[in-house]
């Protein structure tokens, strides 16, 4: 109990402050998941940067978090048009793979699964921005953009 005493008065503490509690999905990532995260953002679209937060969150220090969808799901907190936050989710882990970030093993099925999720150091290229296929639609250069 004495261990988790400095750690309540520093909650308290923020309470008092701000005014309202602050749910840890809201904390920033830190320790070496905070730089893969400052990388993965600039790489993926959104759906995976919402989904790289909070494993980097949950991460920590480490490299590796067991987390179940669900949980992972509510944590990301965003739907999708048909309002499935899952599938937002899903979809957020999917670019993260198919880009190299992230591998994801599944151990079990249905409800007794155990899904781990791994963060690597993945491709830095920025297809999905149109980083070198962005067009103007002009044919000027666009050094030579500005009032004619």
């Amino acid at each position: 109990m004495e261990d988790l005493f400095p750690k309540t008065e520093e909650s308290r503490a923020k309470l008092r402050k701000r005014g309202y509690a602050l749910a840890a999905e809201h904390y920033p990532p830190t320790g070496q998941a905070a730089r893969w995260y400052a990388d993965v953002i600039q790489c993926v679209p959104r759906s995976g940067q919402l989904v790289a937060k909070q494993l980097a969150r949950l991460c920590g220090e480490d490299s590796r978090v067991t987390v179940p969808w669900r949980s992972l799901a509510d944590a990301v907190g965003v739907r999708d048009s048909a309002g499935r936050e899952r599938a937002y989710t899903e979809r957020g882990v999917q670019a993260l793979v198919e880009s190299g970030w992230l591998t994801v093993e599944t151990i079990g099925a249905k409800r007794g699964a155990k899904t781990t999720f791994s963060l690597e150091p993945g491709d830095r290229a920025t297809e999905w921005l149109g980083g070198s296929t962005l067009t103007t639609g002009s044919t000027k250069r666009p050094e030579n953009f500005g009032p004619e």
